[in-house]
């Protein structure tokens, strides 16, 4: 199976110099211009199922994909932004999600970390739960390394920085292997 791990495109808060942001972050006008951008990169991979994140700079990222691929997105609470744990001692505890405007579930607002590295665990359990050969799983930075860190059973937490529409791809087998495709498909520089 090849996982590919998509961050979304740049947000308001990206643009501000902000490490995180909440539930309503919208994309930019340059991020509306990446995810049209990587369209083309993403129909190259042969994508067969698509799991995202419920926040809408998760799913308005991958909706052009989506349009031109006809392909159905999974929305699962369990892929949202969570809190930054470089702590391999946190202990793991339940997650709450919460009903949002928006009709998705979200994870509740003032999650512990331990209910975060539980929902990346889940969302381990669920990707790796696919009969599709090729996933990609659209979510959030923090998500994105804990998932990196949860596939190669890595020892210490490692940090593995993604830009904006970064993708990497995870080939799971009897060694699972990391290949960072790009750690930003789009550049500034690229406009």
């Amino acid at each position: 199976m090849d996982i590919f791990l998509l961050r979304h495109a740049e947000t308001e808060s990206n643009q501000a110099g902000s490490l995180a942001s909440g539930s309503e972050d919208t994309l930019t006008e340059y991020g509306k211009w990446q995810a049209q951008a990587i369209v083309a990169g993403l129909m190259e991979l042969e994508i067969e199922a698509i799991f995202c994140s419920p926040y809408s700079r998760a799913l308005d990222t991958i909706y052009p994909f989506t349009q031109a691929a006809s392909i159905p997105v999974v929305v699962h609470p369990c892929l949202a932004e969570g809190q930054l744990v470089l702590d391999s001692f946190v202990s793991h505890e339940e997650p709450v999600y919460v009903s949002h405007s928006s009709g998705h579930l979200y994870p509740a607002e003032n999650e512990q970390a331990g209910a975060f590295l539980r929902r990346a665990l889940q969302a381990q359990e669920i990707i790796s739960s696919q009969s599709a050969s090729k996933v990609l799983v659209v979510t959030h930075g923090h998500m994105i390394r804990e998932l990196l860190n949860n596939y190669l059973a890595l020892p210490v937490k490692t940090r593995f920085p993604h830009d904006n529409c970064g993708l990497s791809r995870i080939s799971v087998g009897e060694l699972n292997t990391v290949v960072f495709i790009n750690r930003a498909l789009c550049s500034n520089n690229a406009v």
